[in-house]
């Protein structure tokens, strides 16, 4: 049966094509979502709750979709997958990995909401949270070990360790105004692009793609997820409305070090380096900080600069899937890179 989307609106969003590629991929992610829930119970009563409360809490299962449209796209009609199921246990491994480090991530952090909801270290303390991120970095190298391949075991292995490695970068640089864009980058590489980077792999593996196509893939999701991250950063001082469960201001009031404020501070005059490092580096915020943060961000074209950066990886992204034959699996992957920049309007 053939794939049939609905005709396309000349104003079609990021969100869009999501829930377009969402359709398209529906029978995938019901049996990804089937497994997950499957490798959330545990003997232990909080570890399935706390797990179930991070994995169901509005997601969009990017990473995910990432697999198993790469495995359509490489695959591309063919019919001689040994073990259908293969993409879909990694996709699920995928999005624990992916869990976990959110788990993680808000601990460092300290947030108190992601997606519009309290972070489970806010309902659950610290302890908790770190120790189900453990459990679901377990369930995803169990799944890696079931339905994965040397190779994709090997990715999803090295992927998990540059995220740690990331974390750790991150986190020494942390409230550091004097980090520069090669700094970032490697931190953006490293927590969010490779992740990007091994879900379009195993993907493409388990769609017996090619060498070719596999570095292709690997290409294009690093490239994807650059762009994402760049322009979910720029979202923060750019936008008035919640997007992806992100409200605009978040990363000031936590002290992030993101490109708009590496920019704006190596541009800044010295009155106004004094005012990023008592805001960012001591946190010491007062009311109208924001405002002027975004006025100096603006004075100095940060946000623009961050969006020629993201269109950057984005055209690499694109450009990266070129040696695929046309489908509606590639049509849907770098509409989804190209509107992923759209975002911030």
């Amino acid at each position: 049966m053939d794939n049939v989307l609905p005709l396309r609106k000349k104003d079609f969003s990021f969100e869009d094509e999501i829930r377009e590629l969402t359709d398209l991929c529906k029978e995938d992610l019901v049996s990804v979502n089937t497994i997950i829930l499957d490798k959330l119970d545990s003997n232990v009563p909080l570890v399935h709750e706390v797990g179930k409360y991070l994995i169901l809490s509005g997601g969009k299962r990017l990473r995910p979709l990432l697999t198993v449209s790469s495995f359509h796209m490489t695959r591309n009609g063919t019919s001689e997958i040994e073990n259908k199921m293969n993409h879909i246990g990694l996709s699920a491994a995928v999005e624990f990995i992916h869990t976990a480090t959110l788990l993680h991530d808000d601990v460092i952090d300290e947030s108190k909401q992601r997606r519009g909801k309290p972070t489970a270290n806010e309902k659950w303390k610290n302890k908790t949270s770190v120790l189900v991120g453990d459990f679901l970095f377990s369930r995803a190298f169990q799944l890696m070990t079931k339905y994965g391949n040397t190779e994709t075991l090997k990715i999803l292995a090295d992927t998990s360790v540059v995220i740690s490695e990331g974390e750790v970068l991150e986190l020494v640089n942390d409230k550091n105004l004097e980090i520069n864009e090669n700094i970032y980058f490697e931190v953006v590489n490293a927590k969010t692009a490779s992740l990007f980077s091994a879900a379009c792999q195993v993907g493409s593996i388990s769609g017996l793609g090619t060498e070719a196509e596999v570095n292709a893939l690997k290409s294009f999701g690093t490239n994807f997820g650059m762009t994402f991250q760049l322009i979910d950063d720029a979202i923060d001082y750019s936008s008035n409305k919640k997007i992806l469960g992100k409200n605009t201001g978040d990363d000031f009031k936590e002290g992030k070090i993101t490109l708009p404020i590496i920019l704006a501070y190596g541009r800044s005059n010295d009155k106004e380096k004094k005012f990023w490092e008592r805001v960012i580096s001591d946190l010491n915020q007062n009311d109208g900080d924001f405002e002027m943060a975004l006025e100096i961000i603006n004075k100095y074209q940060c946000i623009e600069d961050t969006l020629t950066r993201a269109n950057h990886f984005s055209n690499v992204a694109v450009d990266s899937v070129d040696i695929f034959k046309d489908n509606i699996y590639k049509e849907k992957l770098v509409s989804l890179v190209t509107k992923s920049v759209s975002r911030i309007y």
